[in-house]
Parts: C-alpha cells; structure tokens; sequence
C-alpha cells in the first residue's frame, strides 16, 4: 500500500539524515520503538535519554509521511472550540489549546539548543474564512478565545490586511511556527544519545508476547528482546494486524517556484475554514506551499489520476487567490496519508492491544505538535507519573 505518492519537496535536495544499518544480530532494550519518521525521531530522541531504547524503520527514516508534512504548526486546532465539545470540556479544549502554545516553546528551546538547520521560524497564524456562511462561527471561535485569554485579533472586510478577500479572520501573533519537517527529523536523529541502537531497513514482522515481556521479529531473523514497544509507524499499523486506529485520508499539496518581490501580512501562516480547508505558507526562496483538498484513503495504492485532478485544483485556486501574480509556476507536486480523530488530537498512550503496548500515533490537527507534547505523556506513563494530557491522548478514549 502506498502512503506517499511525488515528490516530497522537503527532502529533496537537501543533506540527507545519515544512514544507519540494518540490523544483523539479536539485541535487548527497555523500550523498542517501531518506525522512525519525525514521531519515532521525537520519541526516541528524548525517551534515549531516560530509557534504554532502540529504534527502527522498515524503511530509510523520514522517507515516508513525514516527508509530505507542511509543517505548518499551530495552536489552533482543525475544528472550532463549539464542534469540538461534543467530545472534550470546554477546559479540556483550553488545555489542548494551551498545550499547543507549550509545544512550540518546546521546539523553539530545541532549536536554540541544537542550531537551526531546519529553516525554524516563529509565525502568526491566520484563520479566515470568506464565505459568509461561516463568519458567524469564525466570530463565536475568536470570543472563545478571548473569554479564555487567547491573544489574537478579529479581521473582517473593513480592516482586512491580506491580499485577497475575506469576511472574517482570526490573526494570532505568536500562533504558530514552521520548518523543513525532514531536516528538523535530522537534528532530532543526529542528536539522539542511542546512536548504535538505532536501524533503518529492518521491518518487525512479528511480535510475540513472552514472560519477560515482548520478542520483535524483523524480516531478517534477529529478535528484539523488549520489555515495552512503542508503535510510531505513522498510518502504517500492519505491524498490529489492524485498518481502523483513526479515520485517515490522503491530503495534496503543490509547491511554486520563487516569486519574486512577494509577501503577504506578515507572512503568517494562513488556514481557511471551508471543507476541504487548504493551507498555505511562505517556503525559503519565497516560494508558497498550498495544500488541502483532502480526499478519504482507502488502504491501497495513491490514485495518481485523481492526485493529479487535486494539484490542478491546488494551482488554479493559488492563482484565483492572488489573481494579480500571473508568474505563479508549480514545480513540486505530492501528497500523503494522515490520520484524524474526533478531538483533533493525537493516539498517545497505552493501546486497547496491552498495556505495555503504547501508540505514538500523533493524528489530528498537529501532528508534530501532538508529538512534542505527548512525549511527555508517554515518559510519564513509563515512569508511573499522571500527566493532565493522558485522557485527551488517551487511545483507549471513546
């Protein structure tokens, strides 16, 4: 089954994550981590720390969702705090919220720590919608963070300071952040303190429970002796026999080449609120990626016709946005598989399999953000602490 289909624009032509080899003998470990794009990189960098750990991918690590990710990272989640309390309190959706913000003070001290070769920047965030059908609900989101003292500020037709059309806007200073996923999944590999544990090509084929706690197969023969195994195969889960963790989808996104002298309101990262909502934000070089569109993923190959039918719309509805730029050129296409869930968040924490099973499945609105915070839940679980995030995280929630 494919969950990737172009080409990925953010590990193209960039200085690759080093290789590492395959594994060619048995080992032991506390914690056994199964897949190693930017959520096995995450949890591996910082559980390395703690934990006796060893990694694998059955594949070269970043090469496969994580290259597709935009990266457009936000506090604000897919759905309005008023669609979401059919399934968190209103408390429950300021802690997501909240934890969102955290997040990206999280990867900001990273990058301070470990340099920025990732092309980090923090960014406002802007979501608008321009269909007057939903500016009653853009309006009932912004009081609802403001209630809860959520800075942001209210756009409308009279003071709208974007380029193109709009009813009503939500526009957050310090909202979000963006970076090159892939290079990003770099710096986390690289620093990673279990250097010697960690394997790319080697697929678990079988898992089996025994007295001292699991024994990993891989498809060359070698046995991981665990204790605990961590899944973070992204919206691959053939590794435990199961299709239905989280509802997943195939989302499209197109990249343009350089356009010169052009910018919008401080190149915030910008997210309407139709369905199929798009998103789009600044690229080094002044390129735009665009993306949305999304279609739902039937587990088998990417449908390469109907990819195309998408890019084509991505491009003309690029165009129609920013109507004066008659240079706007795409030169990268692609799209890949990502999961949702009913509260936009994550399946981080024991499994409904076992208990010493946990998923680091980080769906939902944000993917990287869910993992930056949910690996605390994660170290908090090993270490027998309560962590506030568990519940919303929960896999085993309703």
């Amino acid at each position: 089954m494919e969950y990737v289909k172009g080409v990925p624009y953010f590990c193209d032509k960039v200085k690759k994550i080093k290789q590492y080899p395959y594994l060619s003998q048995d080992k032991y470990c506390d914690i056994l981590i199964i897949g190693g794009g930017i959520d096995g990189s995450i949890a591996n960098f910082y559980l390395a720390d703690k934990f006796d750990v060893i990694l694998v991918d059955k594949d070269r690590l970043g090469f496969g969702c994580t290259s597709c990710a935009t990266a457009l990272l936000e506090y604000q989640l897919d759905d309005f705090a008023s669609d979401l309390m059919k399934y968190m309190s209103e408390q429950e959706i300021c802690m997501a919220y909240r934890m969102g913000l955290d997040a990206i003070d999280k990867i900001k001290d990273f990058i301070n720590k470990y340099g920025n070769s990732c092309d980090f920047y923090q960014k406002p965030t802007f979501l608008y919608s321009n269909s007057i059908f939903s500016k009653k609900a853009i309006v009932k989101e912004y009081k609802f963070r403001i209630k809860h003292n959520f800075a942001c500020e209210l756009f409308d037709e009279t003071n709208n300071p974007f380029p193109f059309a709009i009813k009503s806007g939500i526009f957050a200073q310090n909202g979000g952040c963006e970076f090159n996923p892939y290079l990003f999944e770099k710096i986390m590999i690289e620093n990673a303190k279990n250097q010697e544990d960690i394997f790319e090509n080697t697929k678990i084929s079988k898992i089996e429970k025994s007295h001292m706690g699991f024994v990993a197969k891989t498809n060359f023969g070698e046995k991981i002796y665990c204790k605990k195994i961590l899944i973070s195969t992204g919206f691959n889960w053939e590794v435990l026999k199961t299709q239905d963790l989280c509802e997943r989808f195939i989302t499209y996104s197109v990249v343009t080449s350089s356009l010169k002298d052009f910018s919008w309101y401080e190149n915030a990262l910008i997210h309407d609120a139709v369905s199929p909502y798009h998103y789009l934000r600044m690229l080094p070089g002044n390129k735009i990626i665009f993306g949305g569109e999304d279609t739902v993923y039937k587990g088998k190959d990417i449908d390469e016709k109907l990819a195309n039918k998408k890019y084509d719309k991505l491009a003309n509805d690029l165009c129609k946005l920013f109507p004066n730029r008659k240079d706007i050129k795409i030169d990268y296409k692609f799209c890949g598989c990502f999961g949702t869930t009913p509260n936009n968040l994550g399946l981080i924490g024991e499994s409904k399999f076992d208990d010493d099973i946990l998923l680091f499945i980080s769906c939902g609105a944000n993917g990287i953000i869910n993992a930056m915070k949910g690996i605390e839940v994660i170290e908090d679980i090993l270490q027998h602490k309560d962590n506030k995030l568990i519940k919303i995280f929960s896999p085993k929630r309703d």
